[in-house]
C-alpha cells in the first residue's frame, strides 16, 4: 500500500524547514571562516549542502505542491523541463560527490602527498570535484534537452513524465541506475567503513605514536551521511537497476514508490549529519544557546559601600544596576 500524498505532504515539509535552517548555517560556518574555507577536507561538504539547498528550495518544495494538489506548480513545458533538469541533475551530483568525498579522506590522510603541489591538488581535489557536477549536467541535459522524446507531457505525474525519456530506454536505464544510483552508493559506504578499518588498524600498529584526533575527525566526517546513504538509497536503486535489467515493474511496486520518496530524505537529513562531526560548530551553538539565556537571566544587581557618619565607623548603603 503506497503512502497517501497527504502524508507525504507532511512528510516533506516538517523536516524540510529545518533542514533549510541548519544547511544554511553550517555553510555560514564553513565560509565565514577563511580557515574552513580552504581546508581541502571541507570543500566536498560545502558543495554537498550546496546542493543540497537547491534541491530542498526547488524540486522538494515543487514535491510538497504537486503531493498536495495533484498537478504540478505550473502547467508548463519549461517548468517541468526544468523540474526534471534540477531534480535530476542535483539529486545524482550530491550522490557522487558523497562517493569522491568517501575516496578523498583516504587520500587526505594516507596519501597527502598527492596534494601537495597546485598540480596534484588539480588532478586529486578540484577535477573529481568539478566533473560530480559537470557530468551529471551534461548527462541530462542532452538525454532531456537535445535528444528528441516522443513521451508526452503529464501534468499529473511526477517530473511531469519526463523522466520516462531515460527511464524508459532499457540500456540507457540500466546506465543510469547503476553509474548514478547504485555505484555512488556503494562506494561510499565501502569507502568510510574502510576509511575507519584503516584507521585503527594504522593507530593500533604505531601503538599510539601518531596523534590521531585530527584523523579521526576526517574519518568520522561523513560515516553519519554514509549510513543516510547505505539505509535510504541503496534498496531502491537495487530495485531501479532490476527494473531495468527485465524485472516486470509490477513486482514490489509500492515498495518502490515509497522508497524512492524516503530517497529524498537523504538530501533533507544530511545537513543534520553533517554537524554531527563539526566540534566547533556544536561549541559556537551551546555558546550562543548559553549567552542567550545569560541576557535573559540578568537581574538588579546589589553592591554595598561604606559611608562614614558622625558617631560611626561605617554604614552600609545598597546601590541597585
Amino acid at each position: 500500500m503506497k503512502i497517501p500524498n497527504s502524508v507525504r505532504v507532511w512528510l516533506f515539509l516538517v523536516p524540510l524547514i529545518p533542514s533549510i535552517l541548519v544547511t544554511i548555517f553550517v555553510l555560514y560556518h564553513l565560509l565565514v571562516s577563511r580557515a574552513h574555507r580552504k581546508a581541502l577536507n571541507n570543500h566536498a561538504i560545502i558543495l554537498l549542502l550546496s546542493c543540497g539547498l537547491i534541491e530542498e528550495l526547488t524540486d522538494v518544495a515543487w514535491y510538497i505542491h504537486f503531493y498536495r494538489t495533484g498537478t504540478a506548480l505550473s502547467l508548463t513545458r519549461a517548468f517541468c523541463l526544468a523540474w526534471v533538469l534540477i531534480s535530476s541533475i542535483m539529486f545524482v551530483s550530491i550522490s557522487i560527490l558523497m562517493a569522491w568525498a568517501s575516496i578523498e579522506r583516504h587520500i587526505l590522510i594516507f596519501y597527502p602527498n598527492w596534494l601537495a603541489t597546485k598540480q596534484k591538488r588539480f588532478y586529486f581535489h578540484y577535477l573529481p570535484l568539478a566533473i560530480s557536477i559537470l557530468w551529471p549536467t551534461i548527462f541530462y541535459f542532452v538525454m532531456l534537452i537535445i535528444l528528441s522524446c516522443d513521451i508526452p507531457f503529464n501534468y499529473k505525474r511526477r517530473l511531469c513524465n519526463r523522466y520516462s525519456c531515460v527511464s524508459d530506454i532499457s540500456w540507457i536505464s540500466l546506465w543510469d541506475s547503476i553509474a548514478h544510483y547504485i555505484l555512488p552508493a556503494f562506494i561510499t559506504v565501502i569507502f568510510s567503513l574502510a576509511l575507519v578499518a584503516r584507521v585503527l588498524y594504522s593507530k593500533y600498529r604505531t601503538r599510539g605514536r601518531i596523534d590521531w584526533r585530527n584523523y579521526k575527525k576526517l574519518a568520522g566526517q561523513l560515516l553519519p551521511i554514509s549510513a543516510l546513504y547505505m539505509l535510504l538509497q541503496l534498496p531502491p536503486m537495487i530495485l531501479y537497476a532490476a527494473y531495468s535489467g527485465g524485472l516486470p515493474w509490477s513486482v514490489a511496486n509500492s515498495y518502490y514508490s515509497d522508497a524512492l520518496f524516503f530517497n529524498y530524505w537523504v538530501v533533507l537529513f544530511t545537513p543534520f549529519a553533517s554537524t554531527m562531526s563539526l566540534s566547533q560548530l556544536g561549541t559556537k551553538c551551546r555558546n550562543l544557546f548559553l549567552f542567550c539565556q545569560r541576557k535573559r537571566a540578568v537581574s538588579p544587581e546589589i553592591l554595598t559601600t561604606t559611608r562614614p557618619k558622625l558617631g560611626q565607623t561605617s554604614a552600609t548603603v545598597p546601590i541597585i544596576r
